[in-house]
């Protein structure tokens, strides 16, 4: 009697074992990277081609419906980061500003007027605050679990610097350099 229950309870053990999946919408993700960063940039997306058949149409479709996602608080985000690259270009093209890996901003090197410094550190402080906002919200409306918002910063990383001004400093992974 105390086998077959032992081995009915290793039984269920193993069939109770799950590995648990986590969705991430890559595709999705660096789509609606590109979008807010191509809008806060103010560089023009490219139109997509329409599709040509039937099944092309209904993963466009739900590709539509996931990008146009949109909510107050993103748009309030992008609208503040907008105005604020206006502010920072200078900055910028200066080399005073870099792009990092993880989606942030850092102060590569100092203005040397202190109030210069002051000024680019508030900028950049209030800058990363309002990208960190900004990841937990798409991935919020993008349904992405926030164990993989990390993922979700690279994503946006490579389109800041793929938009960045020339003279800013891009991090790679075997160092900096300028753009």
């Amino acid at each position: 009697m105390k086998a077959r229950n032992l081995l009915i309870l290793l039984i269920v053990g193993l069939y109770s074992c799950v590995t648990v999946n986590i969705y991430f919408p890559a595709q999705e993700a660096k789509q609606k990277a590109k979008e807010i960063v191509n809008q806060i940039r103010g560089k023009a997306s490219k139109v997509q081609p329409k599709p040509t058949s039937f099944l092309q149409i209904i993963p466009k479709a739900y590709a539509a419906d996931v990008l146009n996602t949109t909510n107050a608080k993103i748009r309030a985000l992008k609208q503040a980061m907008k105005i604020r690259f206006q502010k920072m270009k200078p900055y910028y093209r200066a080399g005073y500003l870099g792009e990092t890996l993880n989606g942030f901003l850092k102060i590569y090197r100092q203005p040397k007027s202190l109030k210069d410094r002051l000024k680019l550190k508030k900028l950049v402080a209030k800058e990363n605050h309002d990208r960190n906002l900004l990841y937990k919200e798409v991935a919020r409306v993008l349904h992405i679990n926030s164990s993989q918002i990390d993922r979700l910063r690279r994503i946006f990383a490579k389109q800041w610097q793929d938009t960045a001004p020339s003279g800013t400093y891009i991090q790679t992974a075997t160092g900096w350099v300028r753009k």
